[in-house]
């Protein structure tokens, strides 16, 4: 099949990859615009663009599509089979959506119509679930709505996190996705209607949703928080005047109790006290212009700081 991909995130390239090493025709990538970022404001390519410039491809970068003639116009003049999207960012309009022969297809990170919306991966392992999986949907107009044309499920791990999660949904795609667009050109896919009121929304992470509120939040929510939001957003919290990422932990159970935000190092273990009297063992850490390190280095450089301040405190204290 003739195919314009449309994808922006290292999730959408490790696609695009298995598209080109396959014998369907990549004719365009549609991807976000170029982005200013970090402190010196840099301009940043998209992992897609990158990936698709060292394959020599067609590269379009709109910031919008809806009532964007000029793109619409080229892509009837590629005349595609099949679009497909993996985490794009931008909305598809009715007229690039009803424009190739096979529509549009996405694939979505969620078996839907669980999580629907912009973070199924964060807010599956925030919402506690045991099993998850990729969707295969033909797109209409709605948000993650249209018909289902194939589940891939997988069950979770108990310390799955995003980045885990990923390669998972990714090591899926790579059994059965060629094989799948072959069954679609061969007309031997069945759509199957989702039941929107099964449906639960997977809204986009907010910045306010990074910070970790250890007098608000039992253990088990903050665990899992610490897990989803690695590694693109990473949980955090204030140690001194010192902004510190939490990248990993698990739930323990200790002898004595621990006040919200209370430190307590014991050998090699960091642990912090949570809501409810429920306490975390800490694994890895970052302070902010430092490198992520082990709490059993953690403790080593800061020991002395431990012992004078006791706990972690949150924007609210400070």
């Amino acid at each position: 099949m003739k195919i314009v991909f449309a994808g922006t995130t290292p999730f959408s390239a490790f696609h695009l990859d298995l598209l080109i090493k396959s014998k369907n025709e990549v004719a365009a990538v549609l991807t976000q615009p170029d982005r200013k970022s970090g402190r010196g404001k840099k301009i940043t390519i998209s992992p897609v663009k990158s990936f698709a410039e060292k394959e020599r491809l067609q590269v379009i970068q709109p910031k919008s599509l809806r009532n964007n003639l000029e793109v619409i116009e080229d892509l009837r003049a590629i005349s595609p089979d099949l679009i497909l999207v993996v985490a794009y960012g931008l909305i598809l309009p009715a007229e690039i959506i009803n424009l190739p022969k096979f529509g549009c297809i996405n694939i979505h990170g969620s078996l839907l119509p669980r999580w629907r919306g912009a973070a199924p991966i964060e807010r599956s392992i925030l919402g506690g679930d045991s099993k998850g999986g990729i969707t295969y949907m033909k797109m209409d107009e709605g948000l993650d709505t249209g018909p289902i044309m194939k589940l891939l499920p997988c069950p979770f791990y108990e310390d799955e996190d995003s980045e885990s999660l990923e390669k998972k949904y990714q090591n899926l795609s790579q059994v059965e996705l060629i094989s799948f667009l072959r069954d679609v050109a061969e007309g031997r896919v069945k759509e199957v209607k989702q039941d929107s009121e099964l449906a639960t929304y997977a809204e986009k992470i907010e910045k306010q949703e990074t910070e970790i509120f250890w007098e608000q939040e039992p253990a088990e929510h903050i665990e899992r928080k610490i897990r989803a939001l690695f590694p693109k957003y990473v949980a955090f919290t204030f140690f001194g005047d010192k902004r510190i990422k939490i990248l990993n932990s698990t739930k323990a159970t200790i002898s004595h109790l621990l006040s919200p935000g209370e430190l307590s190092a014991e050998g090699d273990a960091l642990y912090v006290g949570c809501q409810n009297n429920q306490s975390l063992r800490l694994q890895s850490l970052q302070i902010e212009g430092k490198r992520p390190v082990s709490a059993e280095d953690f403790i080593k450089g800061n020991g002395a700081k431990i012992f004078r301040i006791k706990k972690f405190s949150s924007s609210l204290e400070n």
